[in-house]
């Protein structure tokens, strides 16, 4: 029993607890503490119909600015209507602006103008009411951020599950085998007699399904898709586990007319984490954070494979969209969009090399 009495203690004593409601609890004693201040000042002096007209119409002037803020945030989210919010605009709006704050200020401009025409309080009373509005306001989750504010936050502190992912990736696997991928194809090559010849096909294919839906065979997935053969493994120690295997396997991709193409590709398997917490209950992650997570990490491990040089000209990122009712989504539709990147990958390296050979 004490062992397990200072596990707990040590550990909560450096693991963070939950938050609470204490935040809840303390502005409600501060409107308390507002109330009892009005008294204080005399606000029994002056008719109801006064103290309604300051307070709406503090309320009016606080959740305007809001509101205002949110039109901010939509002009923004404008420009991303189609990537995040598949070209819905009243979507995109919902997550900028806090629909229930646009209620609150109709209904409480409704009451300015009907009561217009009362005297303003005296400026300390005033104060105190605007606190006493914003206060409600708060509790009653009137000013809680919205989902692109809470976005736009994360992303840029970058608290991200994807940007944690991604960076996982990269230290704990693709550092490592990307830099030594060129000589092993060409270990590959002297023992199949130079299978992997082409320049494009001198890059690891790294596949990204926006669905994150992962299978552990590339030839359930389409018939086109053959595993020919693995490149040779890349040994080495890491993390207490000795000569650690890293390996990966090299595919025939037929195309329309049966003329076969070869690449070595495989999964971001990060994205399987994804998949995992979107079906989870505890993890409240819902699909369309599952999507918006994947997309992100697709762009925060392009950028941190392009400022690699070790890693440069080694790699291509392959997103597509894999969701049923898709373009995208067909029979062979993988294959389709694999020889799509090769095809791609050669003709960017034959204008490269004309563009290096003319200079």
């Amino acid at each position: 029993m004490t062992p397990t009495i200072r596990n707990n203690f040590e550990t909560s004593s450096i693991i963070p607890q939950p938050r609470g409601n204490r935040a809840g609890k303390t502005a409600f004693f501060c409107i308390l503490a507002c109330t009892l201040l009005l008294y204080l000042f005399g606000i029994g002096n002056y008719t109801r119909s006064q103290i309604a007209y300051t307070m709406v119409f503090h309320c009016v002037i606080a959740q305007s600015w809001h509101f205002m803020v949110g039109l901010c945030e939509f002009s923004e989210e404008l420009t991303h209507v189609h990537s995040r919010y598949n070209g819905d605009y009243l979507k995109a709006f919902q997550a900028s602006v806090n629909t229930r704050n646009t209620f609150l200020i109709t209904l409480t401009a409704i009451f300015c103008y009907i009561l217009y025409k009362e005297e303003p309080l005296p400026g300390m009373i005033q104060v105190v009411l605007l606190f006493l509005c914003n206060f409600l306001c708060w509790c009653f989750g009137f000013q809680d951020p919205t989902q692109a504010a809470i976005s736009q936050i994360t992303e840029k502190k970058k608290l991200n599950v994807a940007h944690g992912l991604a960076w996982s990736y990269y230290v704990g696997y693709l550092k490592f085998i990307l830099p030594v991928l060129k000589s092993l194809i060409k270990k590959f090559n002297e023992e199949n007699n130079n299978l992997l010849r082409s320049p494009e096909t001198l890059k690891l294919y790294i596949l990204m399904p926006l669905s994150c839906k992962i299978y552990n065979d590339l030839e359930e997935v389409d018939n086109n898709i053959t595993y020919i053969k693995e490149i040779p493994p890349f040994y080495m120690d890491r993390a207490g586990i000795k000569a650690r295997i890293f390996k990966n396997n090299v595919y025939r991709i037929l195309d329309e007319e049966h003329r076969p193409y070869y690449c070595i590709a495989e999964y971001a398997t990060p994205l399987v984490s994804l998949y995992e917490m979107s079906d989870t209950a505890s993890a409240a992650f819902s699909k369309q954070d599952r999507i918006e997570q994947a997309k992100l990490f697709y762009s925060t491990l392009k950028d941190i494979l392009e400022s690699s040089l070790e890693c440069h000209n080694t790699f291509r990122l392959v997103i597509y969209d894999d969701c049923p009712g898709t373009e995208e989504f067909q029979e062979n539709y993988l294959s389709h969009i694999i020889l799509k990147h090769l095809k791609q990958q050669h003709s960017e390296e034959y204008d490269l090399e004309f563009r290096t050979l003319r200079s």
